[in-house]
C-alpha cells in the first residue's frame, strides 16, 4: 500500500517522515515533482499542497496504485482557488482519503475539498475533540495565568488614553491597549520573567528538558521580545520567522534540545510537534479561536515523560483572549471533574469574540504598561490539575542492558548522508584518475540499480562499495569520455 501524506507548510514535511518511520512507513519529504517517481524502497512520500497544486497529474498517477492519501490540515485547501480543485483531480480516484483538520472551517466561506457540507456546517465522519483526549490521558491539560495592568497610549484619532486591563472600551481601543501592553517592555518583561520562572519551576520538579514558547505580532516583535530576555532573564532564546531560510532546521534542532526558550511568528502555530512545550506566552494580537487554539495545541501534546503534567499558557487578561481560554478551561474541567456548565459571563464573552488585528494607521503610538500580578483562569471551584487524582509513580526501572540508541533519521535523511559522502568519494575518483564526474556517475548508475535520484538506501551503499573500491585498488575500470576504461 503506498501513502502519500500532504501537509501545509515545508517545515512540517521531515517532521511528519520522522513520526511516521517510528510505526515502519518510510516516507520520502524531499521528493520532488521533477523527479516523477518514488525509490523502491520507500512507502510513498510527504509533499506539500503547492506541490500537488502544480503537479495534480503526476499525483494522481502516483496515487493510481492501491494508496493512501492523508491530508493533514485540509482547511488550507481553500487558501487558493486553484488548490481545491488541484487536490480533487490529484486525489479523488484514490482509494483511501483521510482528511485531517483541527478547524474544519474557513473564515471566507472557501469550501474545503472531501468534506460534507449541510446548510453550510461541515460533517465529520469521526471526531476527537480536546474533551475527549483528556479524557484519555493522550493531552495535557492547559493552565491559563492571566495578567492584567495599565496601559497608556495615543490613539489612532489622537486620543490620549489610559486604561486597565479591567476597563470597558470600544474595540479599537480595546486592541489599542493589548499592543500597547504588548510592546512595552515593563508589561512583558514582567510577563516573560513569571513565565520563565514557573518553567525553571517544573524544570526543577523532574522535567528537566521542559521548553518554553512565545507567539510574537510580528519580526521585528520577535526581536524585541528575544532582546529583552536576554536583558532581564539572562536568556538568548531561539528565533523563528518566516524569512529565515533555515526556519526548518531551527524548529528542529531546538525540538531536539534542552534549550529553554523558543520565539516565534506563526512558524509554530499549527502542526509543528514539540512535546517538551510545557510553558507559553501569548504575545500576539491576533484574537481568533483558530489561531489561538492552534497555539494552544503546541502545550497539549504529551511526551511520556514521567513528570509530564499540566501545561501553562501566559495571557494578557483582555476580554476577547480571557473569553478564547475560558472555553477551553471548560473542556478541561468537563473531562476531568465531569461538570459542563457554562457561567453566564463567559457564554458572553465567547459571543463577543470575534476576529480582530490591530493596525499601524492612524496616530497611534504605545506609551507605557505595567503588569499586575497574575491570577489563574478559573470558574466555579478551584481548578489545579495537579492536585487531581494520580496513579502512584512508578518505580524507577533498573537498567540490565545498554539501552539500544537508534539514530532517529528517516530512510531519506539517511539517503542524504550517503549521497553527501558519495559526491566526496566520487570527487576523488574523478581527481585520482583524471575522469569527468558525469562518467563515474554514468558508471555507478550502470553497475547499481539506475540513476542516483531514485536509488534506494542499498543501491546508495553499493555505489560507495564500487567507489571506495576504486581507490583502494587504485585501478578505474568504468565508463571514460563514453568508453571503457
Amino acid at each position: 500500500m503506498r501513502t502519500i501524506v500532504v501537509v501545509p507548510r515545508e517545515h512540517l514535511k521531515a517532521q511528519v517522515a520522522r513520526a511516521m518511520a517510528q510505526s515502519g512507513i518510510e516516507l520520502d519529504h524531499d521528493f520532488s515533482n521533477a523527479t516523477g517517481a518514488l525509490a523502491s524502497d520507500v512507502h510513498g512520500a510527504v509533499v506539500t499542497y503547492q506541490q500537488v497544486a502544480f503537479a495534480p497529474r503526476l499525483y494522481r498517477t502516483l496515487a493510481a496504485a492501491p494508496t493512501l492519501v492523508l491530508l493533514d490540515e485540509i482547511h488550507h485547501a481553500g487558501e487558493e482557488a486553484t488548490w481545491g480543485q488541484a487536490l480533487r483531480d490529484a486525489f479523488g480516484p484514490a482509494r483511501y482519503r483521510v482528511a485531517l483538520s483541527g478547524t474544519p472551517f474557513r473564515s471566507d466561506g472557501t469550501p474545503i475539498p472531501f468534506v460534507r457540507y449541510d446548510a453550510g456546517v461541515s460533517h465529520a465522519d469521526f471526531s476527537y475533540d480536546y474533551a475527549a483526549a483528556l479524557r484519555d490521558g493522550v493531552c495535557r491539560a492547559l493552565v491559563f495565568p492571566l495578567h492584567g495592568g495599565e496601559a497608556e497610549w495615543i490613539s489612532r484619532d489622537g486620543q490620549a488614553m489610559r486604561a486597565s486591563f479591567e476597563t470597558a472600551l470600544e474595540r479599537r481601543h480595546e486592541s489599542e491597549r493589548l499592543r500597547t501592553a504588548l510592546t512595552q517592555p515593563a508589561w512583558v518583561g514582567d510577563v516573560l520573567q513569571k513565565a520563565h520562572l514557573k518553567l525553571l519551576a517544573l524544570r526543577m520538579s523532574g522535567h528537566p528538558d521542559a521548553g518554553g514558547l512565545v507567539a510574537a505580532m510580528n519580526q521585528d516583535h520577535a526581536r524585541f521580545i528575544a532582546e529583552l530576555m536576554q536583558r532581564r532573564l539572562g536568556i538568548a532564546p531561539q528565533i523563528v520567522v518566516s524569512d529565515l531560510d533555515d526556519a526548518s532546521r531551527r524548529i528542529s534542532a531546538f525540538a531536539a534540545s534542552r534549550d529553554p526558550w523558543i520565539v516565534a511568528v506563526h512558524m509554530i502555530s499549527e502542526g509543528v510537534d514539540i512535546p517538551r512545550l510545557r510553558v507559553g506566552v501569548f504575545a500576539s494580537n491576533v484574537v481568533t479561536e483558530m489561531y489561538f487554539r492552534q497555539f494552544c495545541g503546541r502545550f497539549v501534546r504529551t511526551s511520556g515523560h514521567r513528570h509530564d503534567g499540566e501545561a501553562y499558557v501566559y495571557v494578557p487578561d483582555d476580554a476577547r483572549i480571557r473569553a478564547l481560554a475560558a472555553r477551553i478551561t471548560l473542556d478541561v474541567r468537563a473531562a476531568l471533574r465531569n461538570r459542563t456548565e457554562i457561567p453566564e459571563d463567559v457564554a458572553a464573552l465567547a459571543d463577543a469574540q470575534r476576529p480582530d488585528r490591530a493596525s499601524d494607521e492612524g496616530l497611534y503610538a504605545s506609551i507605557h504598561a505595567v503588569a499586575t500580578e497574575s491570577q489563574t483562569l478559573d470558574f466555579g471551584p478551584l481548578f489545579n490539575p495537579a492536585a487531581l487524582e494520580a496513579a502512584p509513580p512508578e518505580p524507577a526501572a533498573v537498567a540490565t542492558e545498554p539501552p539500544v540508541v537508534h539514530d532517529g533519521l528517516t530512510q531519506v535523511e539517511r539517503k542524504a548522508r550517503l549521497r553527501r559522502d558519495l559526491q566526496a568519494l566520487v570527487a576523488r575518483v574523478s581527481q585520482t584518475f583524471g575522469v569527468d564526474h558525469k562518467w563515474i556517475h554514468a558508471t555507478l548508475n550502470e553497475r547499481c540499480g539506475g540513476p542516483i535520484a531514485t536509488a534506494t538506501l542499498a543501491g546508495l551503499e553499493a555505489r560507495r562499495r564500487v567507489a571506495s573500491a576504486w581507490l583502494a585498488k587504485r585501478a578505474y575500470d568504468g565508463l571514460r569520455d563514453g568508453r571503457r576504461s
